[in-house]
């Protein structure tokens, strides 16, 4: 993701956190502080360097979901301190793989992050269920996009009756960049074909259907993430809607009762919890679009319906039922 992608793109994230990362990408933009060395002295602590994996306690597979979530490792992981969707499914399929381990535990403390990549680890989780038990540990904040992939394990747990759930919710921002061009003595001209290829330019004034474009994909992205969630946690998309996905943020018993966690365990009890066996894998889930694909692909009548767009049904079909109890 570059750094024009960046302050456009949708992301499920706190907006505070958002207004800092587009603060430093704006910084980028600028040319100023491009040397990450000199941000790290800029910002009092050195940029994260490492790649992510995983710790084994006693069976327990502990993978960490820090800071800001991102598909990959880039420049603003490194300067949040983030991770990678990428790199967390990596170490869960490794853990899945390994003998040694029995149970894992996501210890999360994200304020969320990009959409692009969430949904995919999300869903890579859920499929795993009944294979090991997975447990997600929110430890100090669990918000948006961190909500949307812990929701996929088979139980949340929360360290302290301060922990911060919720958040849940889509964002994107416009950035106008005219006036800047025009004191620096700027004319851009964009060439381009397709009425919305450039609807949003960063280089004018956001237009109404430039407005309107936006708001449309962030309301269709925010329909997936409840729908997921919804998935995940078994009840209909019309509960996680009324109870959970207003963009609150529920503090620790606040979060259980609108049913984001189980309940309270630190890090060292919930180790103990899944050395134990206590904790046990959910059923295997089956895959919830099949039956909808082969009524899909039976019922003429109903791609003409949705105007050949399955996501769309999809979706449509999630909101009307509950998908179980969990």
């Amino acid at each position: 993701m570059n750094v024009i992608s960046a302050l456009s793109s949708p992301w499920a994230i706190q907006p505070e956190k958002f207004d800092e990362i587009l603060a430093v990408y704006s910084s980028h933009l600028r040319d100023e502080a491009t040397d990450l060395d000199a941000l790290a002295a800029k910002l009092g602590r050195p940029v994260q360097r490492r790649e992510q994996g995983y710790t084994v306690t006693r069976g327990v597979a502990v993978i960490p979901l820090h800071g800001v979530i991102a598909k990959k490792m880039n420049m603003f992981s490194q300067i949040s301190g983030g991770c990678s969707t990428q790199l967390v499914e990596r170490d869960i399929r490794q853990a899945l793989e390994d003998p040694a381990v029995k149970s894992i535990v996501l210890h999360a403390d994200t304020p969320g992050g990009t959409v692009d990549g969430t949904a995919e680890l999300a869903e890579s989780i859920y499929r795993a269920r009944g294979r090991k038990p997975i447990i997600a540990l929110a430890d100090g904040l669990l918000a948006s996009a961190g909500v949307w992939i812990a929701s996929a394990a088979d139980a949340i747990y929360l360290a302290s009756p301060t922990t911060q759930v919720g958040s849940i919710g889509v964002v994107t921002r416009h950035v106008d960049y005219s006036g800047r061009d025009k004191r620096a003595g700027i004319n851009v001209t964009e060439i381009y074909a397709g009425k919305y290829k450039r609807i949003a330019s960063e280089h004018r004034p956001l237009s109404g259907d430039g407005r309107s474009y936006l708001q449309g994909q962030v309301d269709y992205l925010y329909s997936i993430f409840v729908n997921a969630v919804a998935q995940h946690f078994g009840i209909s998309s019309d509960s996680v809607l009324s109870d959970m996905a207003d963009g609150r943020i529920f503090v620790g018993q606040q979060a259980i009762e609108a049913g984001l966690a189980r309940g309270f365990m630190t890090l060292r009890e919930i180790v103990d919890h899944a050395a134990s066996g206590r904790e046990t894998a959910a059923a295997p889930r089956p895959d919830p679009t099949a039956a909808l694909r082969a009524a899909w692909n039976e019922n003429p009548a109903l791609r003409a319906r949705y105007a050949g767009d399955f996501r769309t049904y999809e979706m449509a079909e999630r909101r009307r039922r509950p998908t179980g109890a969990r």
